[in-house]
């Protein structure tokens, strides 16, 4: 079956997280997307290595899968020529470099856009491209503490980041969606455009709430543990065996929970009267579903919070979230991979179709990998490839 985004090029000048979490979306959907990086392969390969020795690590793996890879030095004429070439045959160029930088490796809109009108160029840096910060360097973790969400996160004195690097993968998700959307410009109107996202203002968008919250109700919100900052209880709490986030918001299912666990007296306190109340006072409740908790299982738990529609979640290691059945049996697929000893359980792409489905096929390319046929397809002939390769052009 053609995938979706079949006869579609992306040109991926991307490192790290953020620019390969937006390309490897268009991949999954049957586009062409050709990874670009300087001979001898990029640094983001090496980020969380295999023990195995494999030529690029779990990130990269990860979002590396599905695309052809090609070495280029884009700091010399030589190299930029052999881009531009490409470049009159692709859609899309995807970047996430501070704007300096691009500009430097020839990576600007209206150079591009000079040699192929139509193109849509994506750049995805940390502040933007305009402003004080804008030439400044930053990765996920940058975005976290300057939104005010780390601020809010951990215990009060005590902030804390999100280990898993949400403000990149939503990056590069709104990376997708503005390129698809300016596809859909091209198609229409036949003009190409610049497109931009940047991680401080993915962050501060989705935590765009707490900003409100604060403007107009300067309450100067400080962390909160594992305890949700409105509504209660809602909180990680222990169990006989391990623990579960549960969460009662709303009157509802605040009179559902107190009555499970035998604390109907609770719903007559003024301190519970409504959500932010008892967000305020959660630390009171967490030790109510504590003490109740702690005579149960998590298995027996998790049967009792449904029972009573309550919704809730296992805290699950790595492994026993690989090892879960119904994530094992509905969102991991195994594909194997050349150089590893077993096969990737990949996470299916997240968007699904009905009719014109993603799939993983390959895992990442190594560095160079596919220099001859993307090369030889552009109009060079076997000798000038070589030439390149021993000019260390490619």
């Amino acid at each position: 079956m053609a995938g979706l985004l079949e006869g579609i090029r992306i040109l991926d000048v991307t490192r790290f997280v953020a620019g390969p979490a937006a390309t490897v979306l268009f991949a999954d959907l049957g586009a062409d997307v050709i990874r670009i990086e300087a001979p001898g392969g990029a640094e983001d390969r090496t980020t969380l290595p295999f023990k195995e020795g494999f030529h690029g690590g779990v990130g990269f793996t990860q979002l590396g899968r599905n695309k052809r890879g090609i070495t280029i030095d884009l700091s010399c004429e030589k190299g930029r020529a052999v881009f531009d070439r490409l470049l009159t045959t692709a859609d899309v160029v995807f970047a996430n470099l501070p704007p300096r930088t691009a500009a430097t490796l020839g990576l600007e809109y209206e150079r591009l856009k000079a040699i192929k009108p139509d193109i849509i160029f994506v750049l995805m840096t940390t502040f933007g491209s305009t402003g004080p910060y804008a030439n400044r360097l930053g990765f996920d973790a940058i975005a976290q503490v300057m939104s005010g969400l780390a601020h809010i996160s951990g215990e009060p004195g005590k902030p804390m980041k999100q280990n898993s690097a949400w403000v990149d993968m939503s990056t590069g998700f709104l990376a997708a969606f503005g390129a698809l959307a300016a596809l859909r410009h091209r198609d229409l109107t036949g003009e190409g455009q610049q497109v931009e996202t940047n991680l401080l203002q993915t962050a501060m968008t989705v935590g765009n709430y707490f900003l409100l919250d604060q403007h107009f109700n300067d309450t100067c919100r400080a962390g909160t543990g594992n305890r949700a900052q409105s509504g209660g209880p809602a909180d990680l709490i222990q169990t006989k065996d391990g623990w579960v986030y549960m969460v009662a918001l709303g009157d509802a299912m605040f009179r559902r929970f107190m009555r499970m666990i035998g604390r109907e007296e609770l719903l007559a306190d003024p301190r519970f009267a409504n959500d932010e109340l008892r967000a305020e006072n959660g630390e009171a409740l967490s030790e109510a579903a504590t003490a109740w908790a702690r005579q149960y299982t998590t298995a027996e738990i998790m049967d009792i919070l449904e029972a009573n529609r309550i919704p809730a979640g296992p805290l699950l290691t790595p492994q026993q979230a690989l090892d879960d059945p119904h994530v094992r049996d509905q969102f991991l697929v195994e594909v194997p991979v050349d150089g590893l000893s077993r096969p990737v359980p990949y996470v299916k792409p997240p968007v699904t179709f009905s009719k014109t489905p993603g799939a993983i096929h390959r895992g990442p390319p190594r560095p160079g990998q596919d220099n001859d046929a993307v090369l030889g397809a552009a109009g060079y002939s076997p000798d000038e490839i070589a030439e390149l390769r021993a000019q260390g052009v490619i």
